[in-house]
């Protein structure tokens, strides 16, 4: 009898200790900020979790940065002090990495320590404040190279207006087209070029051959964003099976089909082309004019001063 309630005793006492290492845990993932391609005059963002097992109690986080060297570079967004509130069980932190234009080509380590606390208003008169916790691991790596690649992780494309003829210019309808874009390089990217070309419905006939107009926005080093490339399209409305792809310079990084749907002129409000989107003979017939009548302009003032100063 005796053997059987130590057994209890034990059996119930391992309960209690489990139960108060989950109440009490506190941890974070992942546990290091790492990035082995960084080079001068990179941005880099990484986002931490801190995860505790309580969150009934707010806490307090207070983060000291240990990067010999290189401490400078490093920025907590949330500030080196930030409360966890109470009910939130996964509060995150974001590690922002500024390379200044003249470090080392080098690797650099160190660490951020975390540790917590109560809040100062939440601590009770004969309560107990314990402490907890963790430690992030800086691992980074500034090399000497230049790296341009990124990956497309969406696209996207919605309906459109057919262009519009205005007296003599034709105005050409705009395709966006949507892309979710990851830099995985260490300088600001976006794809040199979009390539269209539009088959009639069955997919058997090519009846245009098209590409971006002007620059797509670029991605900053190590983020994810969504872009627009704007393509011009002289189809008139109709549906229609385009085969896209996408450029890194003379590299195709991405291929693939999407279904165009282009709709009668001002059926929907968004705005096509204007100007830019002209024909090149166009935009010279406009601008030929203009040129013609300020350069007629000139001249003539110049011709009434000249015969002023003879009279």
């Amino acid at each position: 009898m005796f053997r059987f309630f130590s057994y209890f005793a034990v059996l119930v006492a391992c309960f209690v200790l489990t139960t108060e290492v989950v109440f009490a845990g506190f941890g974070v993932t992942p546990p290091y900020v790492r990035n082995t391609s960084l080079t001068r005059n990179s941005n880099y963002e990484q986002q931490i979790l801190i995860v505790r097992g309580d969150p009934n109690v707010p806490l307090k986080a207070s983060v000291m940065i240990d990067a010999p060297g290189f401490s400078d570079w490093i920025e907590i967004v949330e500030g080196t002090e930030f409360e966890l509130p109470r009910g939130e069980q996964k509060v995150p932190m974001t590690v922002r990495v500024r390379v200044p234009d003249d470090a080392e080509f080098k690797n650099y380590v160190g660490s951020l320590r975390i540790k917590t606390g109560a809040v100062d208003d939440s601590v009770t008169a004969g309560s107990v404040n314990i402490s907890l916790g963790a430690q992030i691991d800086l691992e980074l790596n500034v090399i000497d190279k230049v790296i341009e690649d990124f990956k497309i992780r969406k696209i996207g494309i919605s309906d459109l207006n057919e262009g519009v003829k205005i007296g003599w210019l034709y105005f050409p309808g705009k395709i966006n087209f949507e892309m979710m874009l990851e830099n995985i390089g260490n300088v600001d990217i976006s794809p040199s070029k979009v390539v269209f070309r539009i088959y009639d419905a069955s997919g058997s006939v090519l009846v245009e051959e098209t590409k971006n107009l002007g620059k797509i926005e670029q991605v900053k080093p190590f983020a994810i964003e969504d872009i627009v490339a704007e393509i011009p399209t002289r189809l008139p409305a109709g549906n229609y099976i385009a085969r896209y792809q996408i450029f890194n310079h003379d590299e195709s990084k991405l291929e693939g089909e999407v279904n165009l749907n282009i709709l009668p002129y001002g059926t929907l409000q968004a705005a096509g082309f204007g100007f830019y989107g002209l024909s090149l003979a166009h935009k010279i017939s406009v601008i030929l004019p203009i040129v013609a009548m300020i350069v007629l302009a000139i001249l003539f003032v110049i011709s009434r001063r000249r015969n002023r100063i003879r009279s």
